[in-house]
């Protein structure tokens, strides 16, 4: 076996570019398959206002919208290195995926789908579209329902979950939204689901204790709910002086649980490294080769676009406040205001580390945990102060990051000489050559 696989390695390039032939480009079906998404999404928010019986219609809108979106990135996503490389391997050679059990489990349906890994990245992607459903339906917003899977699966922050391709760490990052929605308190979560989600989750990909973490910030000390009225006497603090509430109460946040919590999270941290260090070898090898051997690091957080969201999205929160009435004291008394700046402050700390160039090859692959959860919580955040019609500066800003930057330019990509997204198989499934 040894002598076979090195055999059928021999041709294959060593490092990226993987693909040199069947792709193709194709700017104009895959415009029209994009712009169905938006027809469909503007479908289902006409019949989420309807007057009549249209739930029928509604539901199978939605369900057409996911095969649409499972469609555009099964073939967007056919030219990109990791797609190549595991429909390559998973033939032969699955020791890239052994510290992975969920794909080892799976390999065998992966090999029988057509387009293989591609497939499981468009069901991937549909997956985040189907938890933007979900949460639409539960915070009863479901004629935003549309433009949520737009504003997710679409979204500049996730670039390298969606269109670099990084299937397994998305359908681990998406595994671990229900722990978010708990933490958080922004929706019901059973607790089975609490228990089986994570492992699931950790047989997915390494970087999935390091994504609870970051899902779990919402219960940290002083992100809970503070005392009645301390935000209020906060706003009123004198220019001079020590208010005498200072000595009684350490200000609106308990410090002193905070210290003591963060001390208890650096010595559990500590605990779980010295566990992953010496009982799991295949997460000690994997992390010194993303610390001291891969040079891989994109810097998609740092592009132009994820500017301009990032500036929309403060526009609809200005808007939001505006509308509503919101004063600093009030924003900051409502747990999920607090919720939106903490995961702003994580992106901001992420895009502020690439920039500096540190440790840009592990810091760039928590980006994307970061945005999806930044989304979720300002989504929350709108729906709880009822005006989602804020979401527009950021759905304009992704509509035509798609329409006039990624789909018109990708009529320019050189398909066959690199591996790009939108760079869309050549031939039918059952002609494709492994």
């Amino acid at each position: 076996m040894p002598a076979e696989s090195a055999v059928l390695m021999a041709p294959f390039p060593t490092g990226a570019p993987y693909r040199i032939d069947q792709v193709m480009a194709a700017p104009a079906a895959m415009t029209v398959l994009f712009l169905g998404q938006v027809l469909a999404a503007a479908l289902l928010s006409w019949l989420a206002v309807a007057k009549g019986g249209r739930r029928l219609w509604g539901l199978a809108t939605a369900g057409l919208l996911l095969v649409l979106v499972a469609l555009f990135f099964t073939l967007a996503s056919w030219g990109t290195s990791d797609i190549t490389k595991l429909s390559h391997f998973l033939t032969f050679d699955r020791s890239a995926i052994k510290g992975e059990p969920f794909w080892l489990l799976v390999a065998p349906l992966i090999m029988a789908l057509p387009f293989r890994m591609a497939t499981v990245h468009g069901l991937v992607v549909a997956g985040y579209g189907a938890a933007a459903l979900g949460l639409a339906r539960h915070w009863r917003a479901w004629s935003w329902a549309g433009w949520w899977v737009l504003l997710i699966c679409c979204s500049p922050l996730l670039r390298g979950f969606m269109q670099n391709s990084h299937s397994r760490q998305a359908l681990s990052t998406l595994l671990l939204l229900p722990f978010l929605l708990w933490a958080g308190r922004l929706a019901r979560v059973p607790r089975v689901t609490l228990i089986v989600l994570p492992l699931w989750a950790l047989s997915c990909h390494t970087t999935a204790l390091f994504t609870l973490l970051l899902a779990l910030l919402p219960r940290f000390p002083g992100m809970g709910n503070w005392p009645g009225g301390s935000v209020r006497r906060l706003s009123r603090v004198p220019a001079l002086g020590v208010p005498p509430w200072w000595q009684n109460q350490w200000c609106a946040v308990p410090w002193g649980g905070l210290a003591l919590a963060l001390g208890g999270l650096i010595l559990v941290g500590a605990l779980v490294w010295h566990w992953a260090w010496e009982l799991v070898p295949m997460v000690r090898t994997k992390l010194d080769s993303y610390w001291s051997q891969q040079g891989y690091a994109n810097s998609y957080p740092l592009a132009a676009v994820v500017g301009r969201l990032q500036l929309a999205m403060a526009i609809g929160v200005v808007l939001t406040c505006k509308q509503r009435r919101v004063g600093l004291a009030r924003f900051l008394a409502c747990e999920r205001g607090r919720q939106l700046v903490l995961y702003g402050l994580v992106y901001g700390l992420v895009e502020g580390a690439l920039a500096l160039g540190l440790v840009p090859q592990i810091t760039s692959r928590l980006a994307d945990p970061a945005g999806f959860f930044l989304l979720i919580v300002w989504l929350a955040w709108l729906q709880r102060h009822r005006c989602l019609w804020a979401a527009l500066p950021a759905l304009l800003v992704t509509l035509d990051y798609w329409l006039v930057e990624r789909l018109a330019g990708s009529q320019a990509l050189h398909c066959g000489s690199n591996d790009t997204f939108l760079c869309v198989p050549d031939r039918w499934p059952w002609q494709v050559r492994y």
